[in-house]
C-alpha cells in the first residue's frame, strides 16, 4: 500500500491510502501476536507513511539527486527535475519509490540531512575495501550482540525479569550500557548486511552508505546524541511532523526559539507514541514507559541549553560524557523495565561464538 501510494501520480485521493494502514495498525494492537520487534518496525514505518502520504506531495517535493558530485547534483535539482518523476514512465517511478521507501535517511536526496550524518566513504573508495570494512563491522556487531546475550544471562535484571531499577546500581549502570550497545549493534548488523549486498551486486556505491551512527564527540550532550550520535532513520519524518505542527497549525515564525521547542517536543512525543504502541502489543498499556521516556528527553536538552546560556565555558568534555551516561542510566529503565518484566528482552540465543572460542562451549546451558 505504501509503495503504491508513492508510485501513483499526484492526486487529492492519494491520502486515502493511509486509512487501511490505520486499520491494520489497530488490528496489530488488538491481536497482540506480532511481538515487540515486528511491532516497532511497523509503527516506525507508519510514522514515515504519515509523512509521505499525508504531509508531503512526494513526487513534487522530494528530489532524488543524480549520481554525480553532491554540489553539482544540488545545482541540477531544478524545477524541471521536480516535474520529471511525476511524468516519468511507470518503471522509473517504481524505482524512484523503492529508493524513497528503503532510504529513510534520504541519502542521495535533496532532503538528506548531511550535517547530521557522518561523512560517507569518498566516491573513489574501492568496492573491495568497502566490503572488507563492512564485513569487519558486521562481525564486530555479532560479537557485541553475543556479549549482550551473555550479559542478559548474568544480570538479574534480565535473568530474573526484575527490571534495571530493582537490580541495584552496578547492574543498572552495566545493563544500561550493554543494552545501548546491543541496540546499536542490531541496527549496525542490518545496515552492514544491506550495504554489503547492495554494493556487491552493484545496486549502489560505497559513497551511498554513510555510517549509521555518529562519532564519540556526538555523545557529549543529550542534544547532540539524539541529533547526530544516534541513528537518524526517523529524522526526516519527525522533522516533517514538527514543521507541520509548528508552522501550519500554530503558525509560529520559522526560526524562533518557540518554534524550535515545539518541533523538538513534537518529534520526541511522536517517537514516544510509536514506541508506546509497539510496547502495548507485548505488555499491558498501563505499564509502558516509552512515552514518558521520550517526553523527558526535551527536559535534558532544555537543561543543557540553560547551562550553556548561563555558563558558556563551563564544563570539560569528560563531564559531558558522564552527564549523558548518568541521564540515560536514570531514564532508560523507565522504558526498558516493563519490557524486561514481560520477558521481551530476556536471553533467547542458545549459542555463543565467544564462549565457543574461549571455552569450547558453543551451546549455552539453559
Amino acid at each position: 500500500l505504501v509503495l503504491i501510494s508513492l508510485v501513483i501520480k499526484p492526486s487529492p485521493y492519494r491520502q486515502w491510502f493511509f486509512v487501511p494502514l490505520l486499520f491494520l495498525s489497530w488490528r496489530l494492537v488488538m491481536d497482540g501476536q506480532a511481538g515487540y520487534l515486528m511491532s516497532t518496525v511497523w509503527f516506525m514505518r507508519l510514522l514515515m507513511s504519515s509523512d509521505h502520504i499525508l504531509l508531503t506531495d512526494v513526487q513534487r517535493e522530494l528530489i532524488l539527486l543524480p549520481a554525480v558530485d553532491v554540489s553539482r547534483a544540488r545545482r541540477m535539482a531544478s524545477n524541471h527535475r521536480r516535474k520529471n518523476i511525476e511524468n516519468a514512465p511507470l518503471a522509473q517511478r517504481v524505482r524512484w519509490a523503492m529508493n524513497l521507501f528503503l532510504n529513510p535517511r534520504g541519502v542521495g536526496w535533496a532532503h538528506e540531512p548531511r550535517a547530521a550524518l557522518s561523512p560517507p566513504p569518498p566516491p573513489t573508495t574501492p568496492r573491495t575495501a568497502f566490503l572488507a570494512r563492512q564485513l569487519a563491522q558486521l562481525f564486530a556487531a555479532l560479537l557485541v550482540l553475543d556479549l549482550a546475550n551473555l550479559h542478559a544471562r548474568r544480570n538479574p535484571a534480565f535473568r530474573l525479569q526484575t527490571g534495571l531499577a530493582a537490580a541495584g546500581l552496578p547492574w543498572r549502570v552495566l545493563g544500561t550500557l550493554v543494552w545501548a550497545a546491543g541496540a546499536a549493534a542490531t541496527f549496525s548488523l542490518v545496515h552492514s548486511t544491506a550495504s554489503i549486498v547492495c554494493v556487491a551486486l552493484r545496486v549502489s556505491r560505497p559513497c551511498d552508505w554513510p555510517p549509521l551512527f555518529g562519532s564519540l564527540a556526538d555523545m557529549r550532550s543529550v542534544r547532540t546524541f539524539w541529533a547526530r550520535g544516534w541513528h537518524q532513520l526517523l529524522r526526516r519524518t519527525l522533522s516533517a511532523h514538527g514543521n507541520y505542527f509548528a508552522h501550519t497549525v500554530l503558525r509560529l515564525p520559522p526560526k524562533s526559539t518557540l518554534s524550535y521547542c515545539v518541533k523538538v517536543c513534537t518529534g520526541f512525543a511522536l517517537s514516544g507514541l510509536a514506541h508506546y504502541l509497539s510496547d502495548i502489543v507485548a505488555v499491558h498499556p498501563g505499564r509502558s514507559g516509552s512515552l514518558l521516556f521520550f517526553c523527558l528527553q526535551p527536559v535534558a536538552i532544555a537543561l543543557e541549553m540553560l547551562v550553556a546560556w548561563c555558563a558558556p565555558s563551563a564544563g570539560h568534555w569528560t563531564l559531558g560524557y558522564l552527564w549523558v551516561f548518568a541521564w540515560f542510566a536514570l531514564t532508560l529503565p523507565i522504558m526498558q523495565d516493563p519490557l524486561i518484566q514481560a520477558g521481551e528482552l530476556s536471553s533467547r540465543v542458545e549459542v555463543s561464538l565467544i564462549m565457543g572460542l574461549c571455552h569450547g562451549t558453543w551451546v549455552l546451558p539453559p
